[in-house]
């Protein structure tokens, strides 16, 4: 069952769901949460070979969005993270969607990882592929109300330890990890 405004604001009032560094009621939605950009990018160095199973990780230069100006072209793709902090129980799956207004710009922000559940034991940032699929060149900045967060009660509580090469204290933007164990990769 995905959780309406009422739920979510009466769960983030509990402590149920946290939310860090700070909350505002105002970007809560009909059925979500309206998340920011985090103020770090990475933007991958062209001409890389990659292997899925290797063991060198690709190259990045690192953006400060508070520092320097960062416009995303037609066809570009980044990797940034969303400010807020996020933790729920293991009973509540939060589930990373774009906004409306962002994708008729031709902004995606997630390609197939959107799943951020209640294993962490600590609120934690997530990460958001990013690419322009449109015409427009974008500029983004810090704090742009990037994306959704949405919510879903579960049937029962995850019992299963976290299975992530990347840990459970992920706080900022986080490139691929490609040393991971056989059954440890989400």
């Amino acid at each position: 069952m995905f959780l309406s405004h009422q739920t979510i604001e009466k769960y983030v009032d509990e402590g149920k769901i946290i939310i860090q560094p700070e909350f505002d009621k105002k970007n809560i939605r009909p059925v979500g949460l309206r998340i920011h950009l985090a103020k770090d990018i990475l933007i991958p160095e062209p001409n890389q070979t990659v292997e899925i199973s290797g063991t060198q990780s690709p190259k990045y230069k690192e953006v400060d969005l508070t520092q320097e100006e960062f416009y995303l072209e037609p066809d570009q793709f980044i990797l940034g993270a969303t400010y807020e902090a996020i933790q729920t129980p293991p009973d509540v799956l939060a589930i990373l969607d774009g906004r409306s207004t962002v994708a008729r710009l031709g902004i995606t922000t997630h390609i197939t990882a959107s799943i951020a559940d209640g294993t962490f034991e600590m609120p934690h940032v997530v990460v958001l592929e990013i690419k322009n699929v449109g015409n427009f060149r974008v500029r983004l900045k810090f704090k742009d109300p990037i994306a959704m967060m949405v919510f879903a009660e579960l049937k029962e509580p995850v019992v299963q330890k976290i299975q992530s090469q990347y840990g459970g204290g992920q706080n900022k933007v986080t490139p691929p990890n490609l040393n991971f164990k056989t059954g440890q990769d989400k």
